[in-house]
């Protein structure tokens, strides 16, 4: 049971499922979980801030998230895939300004917190590159949990491969099989599917990539 409950509080802390255009948070409630990224930022993966669509399961387009404080306005950018880069700096903490984000109208957006890979996957992954970045999703996992989570965060089976619905239909492996591709964009890839030296080959760049974890 405390498995279950880690397990969704880390991969995606769908936090405010209110269905209101505009989030407003504290910088603080946000540094947080992201400063993780400020630990190691040699590694592949990171904490990721996203809203995502709660009936297509895809992130949300941002219109526009801005910091303010008094007299003092930072707009934030948004990435191709719908990150919202919160800057990450101890100066911001103690000033603690208001982050607004303003998503699109026509759909319900959740609040997330979602661990994934620095870059995007395209091309021919092996077992390796795939095992090292899994290997690093579970130790970002437990440093979220704070202090004993390693003893409850579950094993990463794999990664979860997200598209731009409709442009990939499967993904193909070096032995002739294929893993599909869903309606939502969304591809499981498995490390028991990458052994005794299968390889994989992306044909399109993906959105994100996130742990799998099997249920």
């Amino acid at each position: 049971m405390k498995c279950r409950i880690l397990t969704a509080a880390l991969l995606v802390m769908g936090l405010n499922t209110a269905q209101a255009e505009e989030y407003m948070f504290t910088y603080s409630k946000l540094y947080s979980p992201l400063k993780h990224n400020l630990k190691e930022p040699q590694q592949d993966v990171k904490v990721g801030l996203f809203f995502t669509n709660f009936e297509t399961k895809q992130p949300c387009s941002i219109e526009k998230a801005w910091m303010e404080k008094e007299e003092h306005f930072e707009e934030l950018t948004i990435s191709d895939n719908g990150e919202v880069n919160v800057p990450l700096d101890s100066n911001l903490k103690s000033a603690n300004p208001l982050v607004y984000i303003h998503t699109q109208k026509d759909a319900r957006c959740d609040y997330s917190l979602v661990v994934l890979t620095k870059e995007p996957l395209k091309g021919e992954v092996g077992y390796s590159e795939l095992e090292s970045k899994t290997s690093q999703m579970k130790t970002v996992l437990g440093g979220l949990g704070g202090m004993f989570s390693n003893w409850f965060t579950p094993d990463i089976e794999g990664v979860t491969l997200e598209f731009t619905p409709d442009t990939v239909k499967q993904i193909m492996l070096s032995n002739g099989e294929a893993v599909p591709v869903n309606e939502q964009g969304k591809a499981i890839l498995k490390l028991a599917d990458l052994s005794d030296g299968v390889t994989v080959n992306i044909s399109e760049q993906t959105q994100r990539v996130m742990p799998y974890i099997e249920q």
